[in-house]
């Protein structure tokens, strides 16, 4: 390394190296696609996509939350919607969901059922899911207070 070739060629060697890692990058930063604006979730259906209450029973809107997904889909938001006594009268639970779930039926919706299982076979009160073809309406026995000794669980179908 004494001479000044040698040096020169060193130099260049590493001149050189370094600009075929900056074109490089430079050539995969071209490539590839520019990130997309994610779509903020769309919000979960109304209230009033249940209809009326039945007598018995009446809806409290128990807000809308969202959770996130991955990168790649938008979040998704439902709303939890009380159930509660009308009239100021005591209702259980399994009570309010069946008085709910005879409601929704008689209102056309129908039963969403896993892959398998029996049509014929009775679902438990707490345990529906019906669709209306674009709402999905989910038994919750989940209390949010002594108010509302049940919920339904409303999403995008």
């Amino acid at each position: 390394m004494r001479s000044r070739r040698t040096m020169a060629v060193v130099v260049g060697l590493v001149v050189l190296a370094m600009v075929a890692t900056g074109a490089a990058g430079l050539f995969n930063a071209l490539r590839t696609p520019p990130p997309q604006e994610q779509e903020p979730p769309r919000d979960a259906p109304p209230v009033s996509a249940l209809g009326t209450s039945p007598s018995s029973v009446g809806f409290v809107d128990l807000g809308q939350e969202c959770r996130a997904a991955t990168p790649e889909r938008p979040g998704e938001c439902y709303r939890t919607v009380g159930l509660e006594a009308a009239e100021g009268g005591d209702l259980e639970a399994e009570e309010a969901l069946e008085d709910v779930r005879g409601h929704l039926m008689d209102q056309g919706w129908e039963p969403l059922l896993p892959e398998g299982a029996d049509p014929d076979e009775e679902v438990p009160a707490g345990e529906f899911v019906l669709s209306d073809g674009s709402v999905m309406a989910l038994a919750s026995t989940a209390s949010q207070d002594s108010s509302t000794p049940a919920a339904v669980v409303l999403a995008h179908y």
